[in-house]
């Protein structure tokens, strides 16, 4: 019986034939031997249906989360994501025990990753959505599944998170999620660095004291915080500003959407503003606000 084993040269399977204990790779000429009797008393990947099981709660515990994309906000998301990890580590404990070392171990995450994503797909035709993916699995799947299993203590966590995220976007490319981590979207909560307006301007290459920041910052420091309404408004705006600048980030291409905010509603209200109206610059501001939220959010 022949023993195939990866060439240590160039990667590639060689069949050392039975009766011998090495050969050369036809491939590189390197000398590919038999590995010791324990390592082939090992498995040589996760079986398939080890791999398809895994896979599989993985789904189904995503579709039984979907309601966390549509709860995403500063209130919610720290006690939300330490529910879910806790319910990700059991799967990523039993994944870790079933994986190989060695040369086999990218194959078997590969194949458990293609088949959660299949997992996904087959719910999605199931359910009659017509064009996949459904976007509070995208939500879910970049918000609070890539973070959890990158902050995961298991080592398969952040390599399957790495894989599954690479391919995400490879099927489909019109419905990204970035590769973001859990302390990056808290501290976009904590600290209020994420604002619209300078997500805006960071992916045109403007600095933090552009004309446009600079202009919106008076605005809001002596027009909208000298009455009670401007004060509720900016409260809200930074309750919902840093969740839609974070989905944007992980979910959507950043400069196609800020491009098209800056057209359609920046520009407008430095006009109005320039021009002295500012209860229609807050109204455009609003207008604003209350779109990139109907659009990104998960409702």
């Amino acid at each position: 019986m022949n023993h195939t084993v990866p060439c240590p040269g160039c990667g590639r399977m060689v069949d050392i034939p039975e009766g011998m204990d090495a050969c050369f790779c036809t491939f590189c000429g390197a000398r590919v031997t038999q590995p010791a009797p324990e390592a082939t008393a090992a498995p040589a990947k996760v079986s398939g249906e080890e791999a398809a099981a895994i896979a599989g709660e993985l789904a189904e515990l995503m579709a039984r989360s979907r309601h966390l994309a549509q709860q995403f906000g500063k209130a919610t998301y720290a006690d939300q994501f330490q529910s879910y990890r806790a319910q990700l580590e059991p799967l990523m404990v039993r994944l870790e025990d079933a994986l190989p070392q060695g040369f086999y171990r990218d194959a078997a995450l590969k194949e458990t990753a293609e088949a959660w994503l299949d997992a996904l797909a087959q719910s999605w035709v199931k359910s009659g959505r017509k064009d996949p993916p459904h976007y509070e699995d995208q939500h879910l799947m970049a918000v609070f599944t890539i973070p959890a299993l990158r902050d995961l203590p298991q080592p398969c966590g952040e390599e399957l998170a790495k894989i599954v995220q690479a391919q995400w976007v490879k099927r489909w490319p019109k419905a990204p999620i970035g590769y973001g981590s859990y302390q990056e979207i808290a501290n976009g909560f904590r600290w209020r660095l994420c604002y619209i307006t300078s997500a805006v301007c960071r992916t045109q290459g403007k600095k933090d004291d552009c004309y446009e920041l600079t202009t919106f910052r008076r605005f809001r420091d002596q027009v909208m915080l000298a009455s009670d309404e401007g004060r509720a408004l900016v409260e809200e705006y930074y309750h919902l500003a840093p969740a839609i600048v974070t989905t944007v980030r992980l979910c959507w291409d950043e400069k196609a959407v800020y491009d098209k905010v800056y057209r359609d509603y920046l520009l407008p209200c430095l006009g109005l503003l320039e021009a002295g109206d500012e209860k229609g610059c807050r109204d455009k501001y609003v207008e604003m606000v209350r779109h990139m939220e109907r659009t990104y959010l998960p409702q």
